[in-house]
């Protein structure tokens, strides 16, 4: 029976969130050196290189995680852009880049060892998605270099829509980008950063430097006063131009517990406020100086326009910018904080996986709102029977609720649990438990529902389908996911005839409607249910119209979970327009009424109708010639169900209606020929 226990300590602390828990570093499945985000429409991308290592800067590609909330990120993809990509350039030297949107395009620039000889250089590469794949934008050309200082690239486009590039270690550099944003509009410049120090000073200025701009003030921020005494600190210097002269502004942070002996900073204002990114080496297993971790503050300017001083914290960003959605799809790599897990990404994105017992996520500032929770679904693929132990605000707070993962075989299911009914902003952790010492399952998506919203399982329209009878397969009940139907995928692929997530498809390959619709896109494990009417108990001989067209496929009949029938193998058609009609015979269904499921048990096919055969009624293949009249008149269809025109039957000869189907100047094929009482599928050779 569902608990309908509402958890009063969830509308005590409905105000707020919990936050006694750490969330910096903000992302823990790879390590994420010299973070660069970039606000793009209502989402903050952070890109980011790929620590691997070692004694030296090892870095593979470059990466990029995302947010809207700023308090949980979403990791976007693996590589998006590598060292592999360039023809210029040497293995795993990957070092710090940035991106920018022009005209549609995300230009990133990146620091590569060059291949060439030489030291380092700046390659672009270019992408249509934020999230890449980015490609080579310059063949075998650097856009700059090689040289030892050339790293570390920042690019920025001013007002009147002059783009900017500035790089540099040891030394500033900068040089104006053309519109392409892939070449230099004249010469590259050397930039005198000493300005602002003590008479006789000399610059702080290291490396890794981030323009911004704001109120008409440009701001210079940059890794300062070297690597040694605990690290680098970060500095930033000012200038009324884009191209200097700067003047030092003060130091923003210093090297504290945890600290790298790098630092690489990028700031934003986002949503009316400001962040600033950096990376250390806490709290992530196994990070270091090669290992590094990127984290994040808010902050507030000063009244004057200057940076505050900001510490290194491990709580972060505190307060988000929206409350997630629990009743929603969210992606499982969408996250505040995990341990032990992994990201991976395969053709349909990107999913959670290193899975092992006692890992888990914690997901900030869900919004329940007053109606609550009181189930929970997750899209799981496993080869293992585990578990996903659902806790409000700690790892080992209130347990609502439990999901009992079982192996799919590899295939990707949803699956549900009961969960207490949960009101009000809360955190989530999800536990894992199974097995140790193995990978448990992988972890694509969840959500949950509310009683308040499940509408009850029913027969669509209103109306009973009778056995025996016509069931087209696109008139399953309503009731919606895990109730009604099950649809692997959230998104509907058919868009025809109803609006939920089943993917119905029409017939015709030209999408008349008028030809009928089918249900299409269809994975193995999915299913549909359908209110019956039995009205003798018997066995039923049947017919199925289906397509499939990659390898074959199959369905099994269920009567109120009690299989009766054997799997239906759907043969190939060849492609998912071209229609069959499958004949069998189920066990025996009892008279009365009952829930009819249809499970694929494989992939691949489209499922158009099924009728179940009573006494006097004509098959769609095999024709009752007593009850003929000849001539007359029939109509010809090709398996996709496209007239193809009439023709006149003279006798049941086979000879005689291949004829006259070659008179029409039929091509040889497969044709369904139907007339009152006369239904024939029919190979004219």
């Amino acid at each position: 029976m569902k608990s309908t226990k509402k958890l009063i300590m969830g509308a005590i602390v409905a105000l707020t969130c919990h936050t006694g828990w750490a969330d910096n570093p903000i992302i823990q499945t790879y390590y994420s050196p010299d973070p660069a985000p970039v606000v793009i429409d209502d989402t903050v991308f952070v890109y980011t290189g790929n620590d691997l290592g070692g004694d030296f800067f090892t870095m593979d590609g470059w990466r990029v995680s995302s947010s809207t909330d700023m308090v949980n990120w979403t990791d976007r993809g693996t590589i998006i852009l590598s060292s592999r990509d360039f023809p210029n350039a040497n293995r795993n030297g990957d070092w710090a880049a940035q991106v920018i949107r022009r005209n549609g395009k995300y230009y990133y620039y990146v620091t590569v060892s060059s291949s060439t000889g030489g030291g380092y250089a700046i390659n672009v590469g270019v992408a249509d998605r934020p999230e890449g794949p980015f490609k080579n934008a310059l063949g075998d050309r650097h856009l700059a270099g090689p040289n030892w200082s050339y790293i570390d690239p920042t690019v920025w486009i001013d007002d009147d829509g002059q783009a900017y590039l500035y790089w540099g270690n040891s030394k500033l550099f900068w040089a104006k980008l053309n519109e392409d944003m892939i070449s230099f509009n004249g010469g590259i410049h050397e930039v005198d950063m000493s300005r602002g120090f003590s008479s006789g000073g000399s610059s702080v200025y290291t490396e890794g430097p981030w323009i911004h701009k704001r109120d008409n003030k440009y701001y210079m921020l940059y890794a300062s006063h070297g690597t040694g005494n605990g690290g680098e600190r970060i500095s930033y210097s000012t200038s009324d131009s884009p191209t200097g002269p700067w003047t030092w502004g003060g130091l923003i942070m210093e090297p504290s517990t945890g600290s790298a002996f790098t630092n690489h900073c990028g700031i934003i204002d986002f949503k009316g406020r400001s962040f600033f990114f950096y990376h250390n080496q806490r709290r992530v297993p196994g990070a270091g100086g090669y290992n590094r971790t990127s984290a994040v503050e808010e902050f507030t300017w000063n009244a004057d326009g200057s940076i505050p001083k900001l510490k290194m914290t491990d709580e972060g960003v505190i307060k988000p910018i929206h409350y997630v959605d629990p009743f929603k799809r969210v992606e499982a790599e969408t996250k505040a904080w995990s341990y032990g897990v992994g990201a991976e990404k395969n053709n349909n994105g990107v999913y959670i996986n290193k899975i092992h017992n006692n890992d888990y996520i914690k997901v900030r500032c869900l919004d329940f709102g007053e109606m609550g929770a009181d189930f929970f679904t997750a899209s799981v693929s496993s080869k293992n029977n585990a578990s996903i132990e659902i806790h409000l605000d700690k790892q080992d707070g209130e347990l609502i609720g439990t999901l009992q993962v079982e192996n799919t075989n590899g295939a990707w299911r949803e699956i549900e649990c009961e969960v207490a009914n949960t009101i009000g902003k809360h955190d989530i952790f999800f536990v894992f438990k199974g097995a140790s010492n193995v990978e448990l399952f992988d972890f694509d998506y969840w959500y949950f529902t509310s009683n308040s919203v499940i509408v009850p399982q029913t027969p669509y329209n209103d109306v009973m389908h009778t056995i025996p009878g016509k069931i087209e397969f696109e008139d399953y009940d309503e009731g919606g996911q895990n109730r009604a139907y099950y649809d692997a995928d959230m998104e509907n692929q058919g868009n025809q005839y109803r609006e939920d997530r089943v993917d119905i498809v029409t017939v015709a390959p030209d999408d008349d409607p008028s030809e009928g619709y089918a249900i299409g896109f269809t994975n193995e494990g999915e299913w549909l249910e359908y209110s019956v009417q039995v009205k003798e108990s018997k066995a039923y001989e049947y017919e199925l119209r289906t397509a499939c067209g990659l390898n074959t496929s199959g369905i099994q009949l269920f009567l109120d979970d009690k299989e009766v029938s054997q799997e239906i193998e759907i043969p190939n058609t060849e492609d998912w327009n071209t229609y069959t009609v499958v004949k069998g015979k189920t066990g025996e269904l009892t008279e009365g009424e009952h829930i009819l499921r249809v499970l694929l048990t494989a992939p691949y096919a489209n499922l158009d109708w099924i009728r179940f055969i009573g006494e006097g009624d004509v098959s769609a293949i095999e024709v009752n010639n007593d009850a003929i009249t000849y001539p007359f008149v029939a109509t010809v269809y090709d398996l996709s169900g496209r007239l193809c025109g009439t023709i006149t039957i003279q006798s049941s000869d086979d000879e005689e209606l291949r004829l006259q189907l070659r008179k029409a100047n039929l091509p040889a094929g497969t044709y369904l020929i139907k007339a009152n009482q006369y239904h024939r599928i029919f190979i004219c050779k």
